[in-house]
């Protein structure tokens, strides 16, 4: 090993150091978290392939990638290790600038009349959604709402967010009336976790149900915060480092359960009964990582399509700000970058983009300076709102932590995209039926 990789792990251990350490103070720390994600499913992947080690494997949806030389592969890791570490540091300097406050909710009352109109509004909006993609799917009730994929049912990235995020939007404003009444929620209230998390399973994607339970997770424990400060004195950062923790070991063993299960419903929707065991798809460690320890594989690819194909710089601000824009009126829209991955190489799906790549595919070195201004940023909106005294604003913290793993594993641009659209639907139902006193 020469002495720039020993470098280059140096400064990746030092990054993993101070992000536990930074957990230790603030468990529910989106930028901490992120880093971890880094380490764990981007940097130890890497180092196996630069390594030519068999704990992953070197495809990407049967697409072989590589590089050159092992000084490009080092090179590669080096760059993305300093894009990872310019976020972090932007992100700490900015939530070191907020300072902390204590959190202290305002109160509120419920305005009834909104609520019932609303709630309604929204259940006969996504029936609609529902029972037009019913329609469209010529399997069974059972195989629809089970986590195989199902293209085609759902036109648009648009409308599939939609269907998933109109029940976990009534589900918020159900927890947040039931605080605001009782100071607790409802045991029929946790009952809809069930059929909530039946609908994301129609989504065939493990991430959105990994971010599902995240948010339940972290809307819960905040909540069950606020109840036991009232009747005891708490250690509060003992008790989120506990719940985080918890949280972590409950996804991981998620993982594969919920991959294995895409496969086998995937299998039964197709008539296919040559059931596909776990381990005859994956390496051994992809199993437990899954597809999010594809970020490097998919670097390669990634600027191996931008060596053929080219791509402008900037390409993705051009696809954001776009992305509105019906295909109807602007025949020549772009399409995203891990689609056009898919039609020039003729993959079998479209892989995942994954933040590092992105911002270097699109920036190439000034990728690092843009990376720690999205740090600044980034920190400043989620800490902002954590911090606030304003209870809606602590759900859409709690919603940005959730979908952390989507920015990690899917880009910046289609972060904004669905966060954007999350936050205008959720703040606009919350703001409608809850009125500070």
């Amino acid at each position: 090993m020469d002495i720039f990789a020993i470098l280059v792990i140096f400064i990746q251990v030092s990054l993993l150091l101070l992000a536990i350490n930074v957990f230790t103070k603030k468990p529910f720390d989106v930028g901490t978290l992120f880093v971890f994600l880094f380490i764990f499913f981007y940097a130890i992947p890497a180092w196996d392939f630069y390594f030519n080690g068999e704990l992953f494997l070197k495809e990407i949806l049967d697409y072989h990638v590589g590089y050159k030389n092992e000084s490009i592969g080092l090179y590669l890791i080096f760059i993305t290790t300093l894009i990872m570490l310019s976020f972090y540091i932007g992100y700490l300097f900015m939530m070191k600038l907020l300072g902390k406050k204590d959190r202290i909710n305002n109160k509120y009352n419920i305005v009834y009349k909104n609520y019932n109109i609303v709630a309604t509004s929204l259940m006969f909006f996504w029936l609609g959604i529902f029972l037009y993609s019913l329609s469209k799917y010529d399997q069974s009730l059972w195989l629809f709402f089970s986590p195989s994929r199902k293209e085609g049912v759902f036109e648009s990235e648009y409308i599939s967010t939609l269907y998933l995020l109109i029940p976990l939007t009534l589900f918020i404003l159900k927890v947040l009336k039931d605080f605001i009444e009782v100071e607790k929620v409802r045991l029929t209230t946790l009952y809809l976790i069930l059929p909530i998390l039946l609908i994301y399973m129609t989504s065939g994607q493990r991430r959105e149900i990994i971010n599902l339970i995240i948010f339940i997770f972290v809307f819960l424990t905040h909540i069950g915060i606020e109840k036991i400060k009232k009747r005891k004195k708490l250690n509060e950062t003992s008790y989120k480092r506990s719940r985080i923790l918890q949280l972590g070991v409950l996804s991981i063993l998620l993982i594969p359960i919920l991959w294995w299960a895409r496969v086998l419903s995937t299998q039964l929707q197709r008539n296919d009964l040559n059931i596909i065991m776990p381990w005859q798809r994956r390496g051994f460690m992809e199993l437990l990582f899954g597809s999010s320890s594809g970020g490097f594989k998919t670097l390669l690819l990634g600027l191996e399509h931008k060596e053929i194909f080219g791509l402008p710089w900037g390409y993705s601000i051009y696809f954001f700000f776009t992305s509105i824009v019906p295909r109807s009126i602007m025949e020549d829209k772009p399409i995203i970058i891990n689609k056009l991955w898919e039609r020039d190489f003729y993959l079998k799906g479209n892989p995942s983009t994954f933040y590092i790549n992105e911002m270097y595919i699109n920036f190439g070195v000034s990728s690092i300076f843009f990376s720690g201004i999205f740090g600044l940023v980034f920190s400043y909106f989620y800490n902002k709102l954590y911090n606030s005294r304003s209870i809606i604003r602590n759900v859409f913290a709690f919603l940005i932590f959730s979908n952390v793993i989507l920015l990690f594993k899917n880009g910046f641009t289609q972060f904004f995209i669905i966060m954007l659209m999350t936050l205008t639907v959720v703040g606009f139902s919350c703001k409608s039926i809850i009125r500070k006193v």
